[in-house]
């Protein structure tokens, strides 16, 4: 269904704008393996939609591991840094949504569940960074299970009203607490996320397989 263009748009970053959920997977494979431990589906579902502190303390938690939380994340960080700069990559087409946006006068902005550091130097080195007026990382361990990362985005617009904002997500938990807020849903595939994909179909406002269909789909 087309959507009517709001003038304020947020969006997510990893599985989202990056191809670059697949990427965590192997931050967690190479962090764990310090400890002989393996990733597993599990804690990728567990910990899709947490930050990087509550990715820490989930891994301390479940593994036993004999570091603390704020110390594994350093090296979860660590590992990140350096994956962004070899692995992800913009989704096919996301770059000319951000930039159509931008061109019919929405304002953008990224709020992500990864450390603002992490947001700034990816998207800057895939050239995009410039694109959005302001970034924000989730503050709550919980991640985007809290809405404060879109209260943030909201204020930081100047407190438009929510159905004025769009919110592109590939996570479900997130779409579920940005709908909760009133804010207007565009629900983007990713194969981390498919197995939701069926649900999404009836709880989001909008859908988004491919982002060049989507942007046709759409154009006014």
């Amino acid at each position: 269904m087309p959507v009517s263009w709001r003038p304020y748009a947020i969006f997510d970053m990893d599985g989202t704008l990056l191809d670059s959920t697949g990427m965590w997977d192997l931050v967690a494979d190479r962090v764990l393996a310090r400890w002989n431990m393996r990733f597993d589906e599990q804690d990728r579902d567990n910990t899709v939609a947490l930050t990087i502190e509550g990715t820490a303390q989930y891994y301390v938690q479940r593994y036993h591991l004999p570091v603390t939380a704020p110390e594994l994340a350093d090296c979860i960080r660590t590992e990140a840094r350096r994956a962004y700069t070899s692995c992800a990559t913009l989704k096919p087409g996301a770059a000319d949504v951000v930039d159509a946006l931008r061109a019919k006068g929405v304002r953008l902005c990224v709020a992500s569940g990864t450390d603002k550091p992490l947001v700034d130097a990816a998207l800057g080195h895939l050239g995009i960074l410039d694109r959005f007026e302001f970034t924000l990382s989730c503050l709550s361990p919980r991640g985007k299970q809290d809405p404060e990362v879109y209260l943030r985005a909201l204020k930081a617009f100047g407190s438009p009203d929510p159905a004025q904002v769009m919110v592109f997500e590939d996570s479900p938990t997130a779409l579920a607490t940005a709908r909760q807020l009133g804010l207007y849903t565009v629900a983007v595939w990713d194969t981390y996320t498919a197995d939701a994909w069926p649900d999404l179909g009836q709880t989001a406002d909008s859908l988004c397989e491919r982002w060049p269909d989507w942007l046709a789909q759409n154009q006014m």
